[in-house]
C-alpha cells in the first residue's frame, strides 16, 4: 500500500469513527462534550397535573412533529411560517383532542414517541401553559399611556368635536403621579375629575403622562390632548396660549430643605448653598426672586422635574428647591426628612387648562369642579353613607402589602385595592386610598374618623367587635397556623415546650392566642414564651425573620403563606391551629349601619362573588412555574424555537442575542402561549398596555409581535440609564431589573443603595441589595414607589446572567467542534463527503451560522 493510499484510509477510519460517535444523529443528538447530556432523562418529558400542566396535552404537540420531520428532511422553514402554523394550529389541537376515542388514545400510549423540541432541551416543563380561563386574566389596559406611545390623533375642536371622537385626553406631568400615593393628593383629585366627568358626558378618559411639564401647553395647543389637569396655576404668559376652569383648590409655593437645616431668616447669609428649580415653571421665576434677595446662594436651573429635585434635597444632593405645597404633600408621604423651611405668602389658584375658544368644555368643566366637595384625609369625618356621597369621596385605610396595595411594573395592584374600586363606583364616589403606617392604625383611623373603612385581609375577631367596630360578610376564610422553617417539626401542641412565638400585639394572630389560652385551660401548661415585635413590622417582614432564624416561630393564615410561597419554600405552615371562625372582612365604625348594610349588599351581589373568586385566583392562587434549564443545543446548534427571530430583532435594536433568549426563557420558557397572574403575555410577557406603548398593540401571544414589542420596550428601558456614569453591562443589569420589576423600584434601589454607602451606579453587589431591602417597611415606607417583591428582580437578573454564560459556553463548544468536523469532511473526497448525511448538514448549519453572524 502506498503511504498516499494508507494516508487516505487513515482519514476515512478517522471520519468512521467520529460519524460513529458523534456524527450520527440518531446516536447523539448534540455535539458536546462527553459530560453534557444530549436530553433530559425520561422522567422529564411528560407533565403532571400537579406541575400545573394541562393532563390532557400529549408529549409532542403538532407544531413539534413538524419541526421534527422537517429536520429530518435537512429544511427549514422561516419564523413568520413557523408562528402563523402555531396560531392556526392551536384550535385544531384542541378539537382533535376532543374528538380522540379511547382505541386510539390505546394506540397512542402504545407507541413510544420521541421527544420534541422543546422537551430535547428543557422538558416537558417547557409547555406550561396558564390554564385559568380568559376571564381571570388581568385586564388589558389602565387607559393611561406615556403621550409618546399613544396612537395620538389632532383634534383642536370644542367639546362637540371631542364628543364625535369619543375620548377626553386628559394632560399630565409624570412627575405629579409618578409614585405610590399613601394618601390622596391635590392631583389624584383633578384627574380623577377630569375621568369622572368624561364618563359623565359618554366619553372615554385617556391619561397621558408628558416627560416634563414644558410638553403640556404646546401639545394642548396642537390639539394633542383636550385638557390639562396638572396643578396648573394660570399667569400672564400662559394666559396668551390657553384658557383655565375655575380654580378647583389653591396652594402656596414653598422653599424646602432637610429638617435639620436651621429657619431661614430674612438676610442670612447662604454663600456657598445651593437651589435647583426646574425650567419652565414659575418656580423657575420664584427661584430667580429668591436668588436676587440671597447674594452668594448658587442658583441651578435644571431640565429635572420638581418632585426629583425634592428627593434630591432629602439625599443630600442639594441644599434647597422650590416646589408648590402639593408636590411636597406626595414626596412627604415617603420621606419624612424634608421640610417647608420657607412658605411665600401669595397664594395660587389651581385650574385645569384648556385651548382657547372652547366655551362648551369650559362650561362642562366649572359644572363639575362647582358639584364636588373636596376633602382632607386628615380631617376628622365620622358621618354616616349619606356623609360619605355628600363629601363624594369613600376614605380606604390598608396597608401597602403585596396582597392589598402595591405597585408592580407601573401598575397599582392588590386584591383589596381593586375591590374598594368596584365598591366606590357602585356609591358613584372617589376612592381614596389612606396607608397605615402600622397595622395598629387599621384599627384607629377608622375609630377615630379618618378614615371610613378598614381593608386589609382583617379577621374578624371578638376583640375588635367589642371595641367599637363592625364588620360586613366574611368574604374569605383561612386556616390559622404556627409558622416555621422547613426542617422544623411540631406534630402536637406539647412540642412548643421551650419554642417562642413572636407575635405583633394589634394583630388578629395575638387576638386568636389569647382566646384559645381562654378558651383551652389546658394549654396553659405548655411553656411557650409570646414575644411581641414591633408594631412597624408587616406580617411579611416577621416571615422573613423567621425564615432567617432570627425568630423562632410564629402564626400566620395559610393565604399569607401561600402569597410568600410565590417567590419563597423557606417557611412552612408546622401546625394547623383549627381556628373555626378566622374570617376576613372590611370593617367600618360601629354607628355607620348605612355604611355597614352597603358593604353587605355588595358582597352579596352575585357580580361581586363572581369578582371575588377571580381575583382570588389572581392574587392568591398562582400556579407554581418549574423551568427545567437547558442542557445541550439542537442539532442545529440552536438555543431556542425562536433563535432566528431574536437575533433579526436583537441586532436591530443593538442587544446581544444570547442574552435576550436568556431573559425569554425566565419570562416564558419558549411557551409564546404563557400568561401571567398580571396579564403579561407571550415569549417576552409583555403587558398589553406596554404593548400599545411601544406600538405593538396586535396579538402579544404572537411569536413575532412578542418578541419584536419586548425588544422595544427593552430599548426604551436602556435609554433611561444613558448619560448616567453607567457601564455599558451595569446598563444591561439594571435594564433587565426593571423590565422585571418596573423602573420606579429600580430608581428606589438606586437612591437607597447610595444612603447605604453603596454603588448606584452598579448592580451585582450594590443596587440588588438595596433591592431586596425594598420588601422591608423601614426602608419602603421611604421609597417613593413602596413596596417591591425585591427577591424576585434580585433573582430575575442573576439567573438571566448565569444562563447568559451557559448559552455563550454551549454555542461556543458547538462552533469549535463544528470546525473539527469541517476539516474531517474536507479531507473526503467531494463524492464520500456528498454521500454522508452528518457533512450535509454541517455545511448548511455552517451555512446559517455564517450567515446570522
Amino acid at each position: 500500500m502506498t503511504q498516499r493510499s494508507h494516508t487516505l484510509a487513515c482519514q476515512i477510519l478517522l471520519c468512521l469513527l467520529i460519524l460513529i460517535g458523534g456524527c450520527d444523529r440518531e446516536r447523539n443528538d448534540s455535539p458536546l462534550p462527553d459530560d453534557a447530556p444530549s436530553h433530559p432523562p425520561e422522567t422529564q418529558q411528560s407533565a403532571t397535573p400537579e406541575e400545573g400542566i394541562n393532563p390532557t396535552n400529549t408529549a409532542t404537540s403538532d407544531k413539534e412533529t413538524d419541526e421534527k420531520e422537517t429536520a429530518e428532511q435537512g429544511e427549514t422553514k422561516s419564523d413568520d411560517e413557523a408562528g402563523e402554523d402555531s396560531s392556526d394550529r392551536s384550535a385544531a389541537q384542541d378539537d382533535s383532542r376532543v374528538a380522540t376515542n379511547s382505541g386510539e388514545q390505546d394506540e397512542a400510549d402504545a407507541e413510544e414517541e420521541e421527544p420534541g423540541f422543546l422537551e430535547r432541551f428543557t422538558g416537558s416543563a417547557a409547555k406550561k401553559d396558564d390554564l385559568r380561563p380568559e376571564a381571570l386574566w388581568a385586564p388589558d389596559t389602565t387607559g393611561e399611556y406615556p403621550i409618546g406611545a399613544y396612537n395620538n390623533y389632532i383634534e383642536k375642536g370644542d367639546l362637540d368635536a371631542i364628543k364625535k371622537r369619543g375620548k377626553l385626553r386628559i394632560l399630565v406631568d409624570i412627575a405629579n403621579t409618578d409614585s405610590l400615593h399613601r394618601a390622596a393628593t391635590q392631583q389624584d383629585i383633578e384627574i380623577e375629575l377630569a375621568k369622572h366627568k368624561a364618563e359623565l358626558l359618554g366619553l372615554e378618559p385617556v391619561v397621558l403622562y408628558a416627560e416634563n411639564f414644558d410638553q403640556l401647553i404646546p401639545m394642548l395647543v396642537e390639539g394633542k390632548g383636550d385638557i390639562i389637569a396638572n396643578n396648573l396655576v394660570p399667569t400672564a404668559e400662559r394666559a396668551k396660549l390657553i384658557d383655565f376652569s375655575n380654580p378647583i383648590g389653591t396652594t402656596h409655593d414653598t422653599l424646602i430643605s432637610k429638617k435639620d437645616f436651621e429657619q431661614i431668616k430674612e438676610g442670612d447669609n447662604l454663600k456657598g448653598k445651593t437651589l435647583a428649580v426646574t425650567k419652565g415653571t414659575v418656580f423657575e421665576t420664584r427661584g430667580r426672586e429668591f436668588a436676587e434677595q440671597h447674594p452668594g446662594i448658587r442658583l441651578k436651573v435644571v431640565e429635572k422635574n420638581y418632585a426629583e429635585l425634592a428627593l434630591d434635597v432629602s439625599l443630600g444632593h442639594i441644599d434647597f428647591t422650590i416646589i408648590d405645597e402639593q408636590i411636597f404633600d406626595m414626596v412627604s408621604q415617603f420621606r419624612d426628612n424634608i421640610k417647608k423651611n420657607i412658605v411665600f405668602e401669595r397664594e395660587d389658584p389651581l385650574t385645569i387648562g384648556l385651548r382657547k375658544n372652547s366655551p362648551q368644555l369650559e362650561k362642562a368643566l366649572n359644572d363639575a369642579i362647582r358639584t364636588i366637595k373636596l376633602t382632607n384625609p386628615y380631617y376628622r369625618h365620622v358621618g354616616d353613607l349619606d356623609k360619605i356621597k355628600e363629601r363624594g369621596v369613600l376614605r380606604a385605610v390598608t396597608r401597602n402589602h403585596p396582597g392589598t396595595y402595591f405597585m408592580w411594573k407601573g401598575r397599582v395592584m392588590g386584591y383589596e385595592y381593586e375591590l374598594l374600586k368596584k365598591f366606590a363606583k357602585q356609591l358613584d364616589v372617589r376612592l381614596e386610598i389612606i396607608v397605615a403606617p402600622t397595622h395598629k392604625e387599621l384599627f384607629t383611623m377608622v375609630r377615630d374618623g379618618k378614615a371610613d373603612i378598614a381593608a386589609s385581609l382583617l379577621s374578624a375577631t371578638k376583640a375588635r367587635d367589642e371595641a367599637g367596630m363592625d364588620f360586613g360578610p366574611a368574604y374569605m376564610k383561612e386556616a390559622v397556623g404556627i409558622v416555621g422553617r422547613p426542617d422544623d417539626k411540631i406534630e402536637v401542641l406539647s412540642d412548643l415546650n421551650g419554642r417562642t412565638i413572636h407575635l405583633l400585639r394589634s394583630s388578629s394572630q395575638f387576638d386568636i392566642v389569647m382566646e384559645l389560652l381562654e378558651s383551652h385551660p389546658e394549654l396553659r401548661d405548655v411553656k411557650v414564651d409570646i414575644e411581641l415585635v414591633p408594631e412597624e413590622l408587616t406580617i411579611p417582614q416577621i416571615l422573613d425573620r423567621v425564615a432567617d432564624g432570627e425568630y423562632d416561630l410564629t402564626i400566620a393564615d395559610d393565604v399569607t403563606v401561600r402569597l410568600e410561597h410565590h417567590w419563597r419554600d423557606d417557611i412552612v405552615n408546622l401546625y394547623d391551629l383549627k381556628i373555626e371562625e378566622n374570617i376576613y372582612a372590611w370593617m367600618v365604625r360601629e354607628g355607620n349601619p348605612q355604611l355597614l348594610e352597603a358593604v353587605n349588599e355588595f358582597f352579596n351581589d352575585p357580580e361581586i362573588v363572581k369578582l371575588r373568586n377571580t381575583l382570588f385566583h389572581k392574587y392568591f392562587d398562582e400556579p407554581k412555574r418549574t423551568r427545567d434549564e437547558i442542557k445541550s443545543l439542537s442539532e442545529k446548534g440552536e438555543i431556542s424555537p425562536y433563535d432566528k427571530l431574536v437575533k433579526k430583532y436583537a441586532e436591530q435594536y443593538d442587544f446581544d442575542w444570547r442574552l435576550i433568549v436568556a431573559q425569554m426563557f425566565q419570562e416564558s420558557t419558549f411557551n409564546p402561549k404563557a400568561k401571567s397572574w398580571v396579564g403579561a403575555r407571550g415569549l417576552m410577557q409583555v403587558m398589553p398596555d406596554t404593548g400599545k406603548q411601544v406600538g405593538e398593540h396586535k396579538n402579544l401571544f404572537d411569536p413575532e409581535t412578542s418578541v419584536r414589542a419586548g425588544l422595544k420596550y427593552l430599548e426604551w428601558l436602556h435609554r433611561k440609564f444613558e448619560d448616567k456614569g453607567i457601564s455599558p453591562e451595569n446598563m444591561m443589569w439594571f435594564t433587565l431589573a426593571s423590565y422585571n420589576a418596573g423602573l420606579g423600584h429600580v430608581y428606589d434601589a438606586q437612591d437607597l443603595a447610595e444612603e447605604k454607602g453603596w454603588e448606584r451606579k452598579v448592580w451585582f453587589g450594590n443596587v440588588e441589595k438595596a433591592m431586596l431591602l425594598l420588601s422591608e417597611k423601614k426602608y419602603y415606607s421611604k421609597a417613593r414607589y413602596g413596596y417591591a417583591r425585591g427577591r424576585e428582580p434580585y433573582d430575575y437578573v442573576r439567573k438571566i446572567s448565569q444562563r447568559f454564560r451557559t448559552y455563550a459556553a454551549l454555542l461556543e463548544a458547538y462552533e469549535r467542534q463544528q470546525e473539527v468536523g469541517a476539516v474531517t469532511c474536507t479531507l473526503l473526497s467531494p463524492r464520500l463527503a456528498a454521500s454522508l448525511v452528518s457533512c450535509k448538514e454541517l455545511a448548511s448549519t455552517s451555512a446559517e451560522m455564517a450567515a446570522s453572524r
